[in-house]
């Protein structure tokens, strides 16, 4: 990743509303409705004690509504300070720290933490092998791992193929190659799927949700009325469904 795109990352999370658009477009036609931050935060089993550090922790809505087990403290970090402001208001109720980070360089001492957690941030770090180097660094010897991320064959290259389009999505850190890239850090690394589609009934909002990713700039110079045609002539009983890929990490 360029400089240049790494000033249109930060431009794209400034703030949480864009994060919040295709969050709320999962939400509202996700086929599998155990919302996926709850999924991945069962996945934790966080224990009494216990230190945490999240990187890219967002609007820290997966946080929301859960109860942290005695003495266990989390520190929430993001590289965007509105971000980070978004995440403060939705965690109040945590015993939490709050800090803007860079996952390259983690302002952390060595063996710090039982817990990191990178999720759906990975793909965007200009270096992923120094971020994950330092994850493990900050990571206690017996320490887990956990970074969610998606696949290849999502909602994103389904509409880009109907469209016609060269993939334009980003691939730097999927399900399909991050295994090669943590086991470079981790000796344990499993990846466990969740099952789940996209059915979309009211099209705008589809068309909203890609509108508000850095990546899809392919759709600039096509208007929507054209996307409208495009997606109505795929729809099935009124709905267009689209594949989602997504999964978890758990590193050791």
């Amino acid at each position: 990743m360029s400089i240049e795109d790494k000033a249109v990352v930060s431009n794209q999370y400034a703030t949480s509303s864009r994060l919040e658009t295709r969050i709320s477009i999962h939400e509202k036609y996700s086929r599998n409705k155990l919302p996926f931050g709850e999924w991945v935060v069962s996945h934790y089993d966080l224990q009494p004690g216990e230190q945490v550090l999240e990187l890219g922790c967002g609007t820290g809505s997966m946080w929301q509504g859960m109860t942290l087990p005695d003495g266990c403290h989390v520190t929430l970090t993001d590289l965007s300070a509105g971000m980070l402001e978004t995440a403060r208001q939705n965690t109040a109720h945590l015993c939490a720290d709050y800090a803007v980070c860079d996952a390259m360089t983690v302002p952390y001492s060595a063996a710090a933490f039982d817990v990191v957690i990178a999720n759906m941030m990975l793909y965007h770090v200009p270096d992923i092998d120094r971020a994950l180097s330092e994850i493990r660094r900050v990571l206690k010897p017996n320490g887990r791992f956990f970074a969610a991320t998606f696949g290849e064959h999502g909602a994103v290259e389904a509409v880009l193929e109907m469209l016609k389009l060269p993939c334009s999505a980003n691939h730097r850190f999927t399900l399909q190659n991050g295994t090669a890239q943590l086991e470079k850090h981790f000796s344990e690394i499993h990846l466990i799927r969740r099952e789940d589609a996209l059915d979309v009934t009211h099209l705008p909002d589809l068309i909203t949700y890609l509108r508000s990713m850095q990546g899809m700039t392919v759709l600039a110079d096509l208007p929507d009325d054209e996307l409208l045609a495009v997606f109505s002539a795929h729809l099935k009983d009124g709905v267009l469904s689209l594949p989602k890929e997504y999964g978890l990490f758990i590193c050791t």
